[in-house]
């Protein structure tokens, strides 16, 4: 199962979309990080009805020899997450992230958001989401966009903005609210460093453009078409505090790894479970609420990716030794 040189085969099985991707990617690297691994990232097609439950075979990608470690995210991940088991006949260890609504002794372990609630023998609870956040990786984005960071005079505030989702909108008159925020902040040479994602409303998008096009102090990034690579990184690493909106488990989670004060923007619709992290997040002293004033105070980044792959491979090193005593 394992490669020359005591490397860990890692697989990361997702259906390609960004936040998805995040996830399984963080939790491999972070593990990449404690000791060699070969990985590969395998993107799963949508279930049909037929794959919904089962996969029939291996996906292309799939080539042997089957992975040490198993990392699967998303519906299109669980067909071939479960049989993978099958496949290599238990010698693969298999991690789901998130709640996979299927039982949970399909897989070795889930890692899930505490704001799931589950729980189990094979669970481990997290808050918020695995992610790529890294000192790394945000000293290297501050790097590469130095130049353009540093024309931006401090005090700086990210502003990192979601859109729709089934539980929250962003409405016309929430957008109006916000930028008009922004707006202020930046005539009091607050300099704003805004990213929006792909739930972000076009009118959103056009808003921002044109109420800031004349504002020296404001950056905007909105399609990687237009305005080139994406400086989310080094908006997180660059900024003294970060504006969130409240629909992404991803984003606000990203905020806290960073290490930065997180102020949550609060969209339209019912929080549902997210109100479990969002206290979470509070109760930890991560976020406070937007109130339209820029507002700073310490902040210890959250090591919640870390403490994920520490427990994928004990738990992984502790199957190996049980299996070798029954031999």
């Amino acid at each position: 199962m394992k490669e020359t040189g005591g490397r860990l085969v890692v697989w990361t099985i997702s259906d390609g979309r960004a936040g998805i991707d995040n996830q399984v990617l963080g939790l491999a690297e972070a593990i990449g990080e404690m000791l060699p691994i070969t990985s590969k990232h395998i993107i799963a097609p949508k279930p049909g009805l037929l794959t919904l439950f089962s996969a029939k075979k291996p996906l292309a990608a799939m080539n042997g020899p089957w992975p040490d470690v198993a990392i699967g995210c998303g519906t299109a991940s669980l067909p071939y997450m479960t049989a993978l088991r099958k496949w290599s006949k238990g010698k693969s260890f298999t991690v789901q992230l998130q709640d996979p609504r299927r039982p949970l002794k399909q897989f070795d372990l889930v890692i899930a958001p505490k704001h799931d609630e589950l729980s189990g023998d094979n669970v481990v609870s997290i808050v918020g989401a695995t992610n790529r956040v890294t000192e790394e990786k945000l000293a290297a984005a501050q790097e590469k966009f130095a130049a353009q960071v540093e024309k931006l005079p401090g005090p700086r505030m990210a502003v990192i903005i979601g859109g729709n989702s089934k539980r929250h909108k962003l409405t016309k008159e929430l957008s109006k609210e916000l930028i008009e925020h922004l707006r202020t902040l930046s005539g009091r040479n607050v300099s704003l460093l805004i990213s929006t994602s792909r739930r972000t409303p076009g009118f959103v998008r056009k808003a921002l453009h044109r109420k800031f096009k004349k504002q020296q102090n404001v950056w905007i990034w909105t399609d990687p078409k237009k305005d080139g690579d994406n400086p989310y990184f080094a908006f997180l690493a660059g900024a003294d505090a970060i504006i969130v909106t409240s629909d992404s488990t991803n984003m606000l989670t990203d905020a806290a790894s960073a290490g930065k004060p997180v102020l949550m923007f609060r969209l339209d619709g019912k929080d549902g479970k997210f109100s479990a992290l969002h206290d979470e997040l509070e109760r930890q002293n991560f976020v406070h609420p937007f109130t339209g004033a820029l507002s700073t105070w310490p902040v210890e980044p959250l090591k919640e990716t870390r403490r994920a792959a520490e427990e994928v491979l004990r738990r992984f090193y502790q199957k190996r030794k049980n299996e070798t005593s029954q031999e």
